[in-house]
């Protein structure tokens, strides 16, 4: 009969955990205490949160510039760590007490940044028993005897920098940890405008908020003032506009779309991803993110849905292409090349892959905005996107 730490070891490879995190068994006292995180003690009717911190030798500089540190014995700690204002540390696998962060961790998007500004593995277990693992390769939930997992948004922000390749990349990055880690955390469904060129008058009307923030200084990106962005969504209808800046302009707008764009565009089973992806075709100078109430993350350019965000089960494989399955070496032949879809207008990059490690079969490709056919090749992968012109008068590449 297993061992309970043998038992987790072997829960955390067949979840694809093991592969992921490989400190959590390179380390007993590391394995030993996820085990403990996993079963927090019940006090009053209350689990107890608590948190602890992996490094390794070569990232434990970072810590000492953050933190404070409390110099007491592995059971002190497991009653002082919550998870957010304080985390028992282990270096190489050895306990080295408790350490106080600068700025306490009270969100799911703080323990991120933090996990990230150390390049270290953070786990915590809150006050519902949920235990969270954050990582290089995302946040690994455990919940009712289940491991799921958030993807890291690395392979979303080169989906959308590949559209759009004129998207400031920190302000991407931010806008997609708010949606990815704080609104689909807390299941508050939205649908955020991000602007990167001024709208013109006929635009504005398409999209003008019915609440406008002059006076209200918020900014994604900004820990204090994004809070009254959180509420005011969470609170209202309609979209959020936001400036180049990711500064909110004002909320409520309830975007217009053409006759062309619902031509093109099919409707989807939720109104809110149908008018964000129509609008979308419309606005070229505008990247789109929706947020559903039930978690899922959804970003649109030029009628296009560029990349999705979700939770998944851990041991389910992650959505990837031919491409991404491919190591660099095994690539004998990749071309691209742009052109003009004839059904919607849009400017489209269509890249050809061949490769020793994947046959070649008859492909056929399809507009991703308004499914006209593209082109037919044989090759190993065929892969389309759109490509932002933010140069082109809105006309071009509007139809009707």
């Amino acid at each position: 009969m297993l061992s309970p730490l043998s038992f987790l070891a072997d829960e955390l490879h067949q979840n694809g955990i093991a592969a992921e995190i490989p400190e959590l068994m390179q380390h007993s006292a590391v394995l030993a205490e996820l085990s403990y995180a996993l079963s927090p003690t019940l006090h009053e009717g209350k689990l107890q949160p608590y948190g602890f911190i992996v490094l390794e030798k070569n990232n434990v500089a970072a810590i000492k510039n953050t933190c404070q540190k409390l110099s007491i014995s592995l059971s002190e700690a497991r009653r002082v760590a919550d998870g957010c204002h304080g985390f028992s540390i282990f270096k190489s696998g050895v306990f080295h007490g408790v350490f106080i962060p600068q700025y306490a961790a009270y969100t799911e998007l703080q323990l991120l940044q933090l996990q990230q500004e150390l390049n270290a593995i953070i786990c915590i277990t809150d006050a519902n028993g949920i235990t969270k693992l954050f990582c290089d390769a995302g946040l690994f939930i455990h919940q009712y005897r289940s491991w799921q997992k958030k993807p890291c948004i690395s392979r979303a922000l080169k989906n959308i920098c590949r559209c759009a390749p004129q998207a400031n990349f920190e302000i991407l990055k931010d806008l997609l940890e708010f949606c990815f880690h704080d609104l689909s955390s807390r299941k508050i469904g939205a649908t955020l405008v991000w602007c990167l060129a001024e709208p013109d008058e006929e635009e504005w009307e398409n999209m003008r908020p019915n609440f406008m923030l002059k006076d209200i200084e918020t900014k994604v990106g900004s820990d204090r003032s994004v809070a009254v962005l959180r509420h005011l969504l969470t609170y209202t209808d309609g979209a959020a506009i936001l400036d180049e800046q990711a500064r909110a302009i004002g909320v409520g707008a309830q975007l217009k779309y053409s006759e062309a764009s619902k031509r093109l565009i099919e409707a989807h089973a939720g109104t809110r991803h149908t008018s964000a992806q129509r609008f979308s075709y419309d606005f070229p100078k505008g990247i789109i993110f929706v947020v559903s109430s039930d978690g899922p993350v959804t970003v649109f350019s030029d009628g296009m849905n560029v990349t999705d965000l979700e939770v998944r089960f851990a041991n389910e494989p992650s959505p990837e292409t031919s491409e991404d399955q491919l190591p660099p070496e095994s690539l004998l032949l990749c071309c691209s090349r742009d052109v003009t879809c004839q059904g919607c207008k849009k400017q489209l990059k269509i890249q050809e892959i061949d490769s020793d490690q994947i046959k070649r079969q008859d492909k056929v490709l399809h507009c991703p905005v308004c499914s006209h056919f593209l082109h037919s090749v044989t090759c190993s992968n065929l892969d389309v996107h759109v490509v932002k012109a933010l140069w082109r008068s809105r006309d071009l590449t509007r139809l009707g």
